[in-house]
């Protein structure tokens, strides 16, 4: 009697094993189902830490368009915007998009422009903060600028955190210096070729390494950082990159707009609408008396 218990003890206790590990295998399954279309980017700097990503609400025929679902249907979009593209949002009233060669076109200049245009934002915006704050800055802002150096003054470029560097070169040296360099870079571009040189996470590298590289997404030495080694995350990133872009395109715009009818950069303006937000806004800067057309 002692053996058969014994036995039946260990075939209950060998089933129960089983049984435990079969459950412990199917567990690890459950987490890639969860994360088929969600993934952990990466944070500041490439660290970890990033906010998870999910393609299927940038691509494909579920991503979000830009009317709500209750006005807008997925299946009234043309055939030709289906998701496959970096910020589409199933928006094209021109038809611009119907030819894939043009939409290529389009989109390197749609994402260069975008790429100049982050970069005057800031360019604005910064001086002309900086200055305002106690800088040694002249022709902070930006539409005084060449004024500055026109009358015969010099620039100071303040260089966070080491201070002020002087530039006592004239205008027209500085503007020969800019022409030549962003010619050479702008045909380097054009051309898929550049120099040898050195680049932070990359080291030192000669020119075949720009070989076959994508002329709007190089990656590589101007990718120091790898953020772009996940394609997930990579595929985000293109979603972030055109979206801030076309809202620096128009900030610009607006930078522009703004400064000829005010006289001042955005950030005086921005601190006075800060300063008093019913009494320094579009609706008064535009209802002043000087602006009032009179007969």
């Amino acid at each position: 009697m002692q053996s058969l218990q014994s036995r039946f003890s260990s075939v209950r206790c060998n089933a129960f094993f089983k049984k435990a590990a079969k459950k412990v295998t199917k567990t690890p399954a459950k987490p890639s189902k969860q994360s088929k279309g969600t993934k952990q980017s990466r944070g500041w700097l490439g660290g970890a830490g990033g906010s998870s990503t999910s393609l299927d609400k940038w691509y494909g025929p579920d991503r979000a368009l830009f009317l709500p679902s209750g006005l807008l249907d997925p299946s009234d979009l043309p055939d030709y915007l289906n998701g496959e593209l970096a910020g589409d949002y199933g928006y094209d009233p021109l038809g611009l998009g119907k030819d894939p060669e043009q939409v290529a076109k389009f989109r390197a200049f749609e994402l260069i422009h975008a790429r100049w245009a982050m970069l005057a934002a800031a360019g604005i915006i910064i001086p002309e903060g900086l200055q305002a704050n106690g800088a040694d800055i002249r022709g902070g802002t930006w539409f005084e600028t060449g004024a500055e150096m026109l009358d015969g003054g010099t620039l100071n470029y303040f260089a966070v955190p080491w201070g002020v560097v002087g530039n006592p070169l004239p205008l027209f040296i500085i503007a020969a210096v800019e022409v030549v360099l962003m010619g050479a870079v702008e045909k380097f571009r054009s051309d898929g070729v550049g120099p040898p040189g050195y680049a932070p996470g990359a080291g030192k590298f000669d020119s075949s390494v720009f070989e076959g590289l994508d002329r709007l997404y190089p990656g590589g030495p101007f990718d120091p950082l790898g953020l772009a080694d996940d394609p997930e995350v990579f595929a985000e990133l293109k979603v972030k990159e055109i979206k801030n872009g076309r809202l620096a395109m128009v900030s610009v715009l607006g930078f522009a707009a703004a400064s000829y009818v005010t006289g001042e950069g955005p950030y005086a303006n921005w601190s006075k609408h800060v300063a008093n937000p019913f009494g320094y806004n579009l609706l008064t800067v535009l209802g002043a008396e000087e602006r009032i057309p009179t007969l």
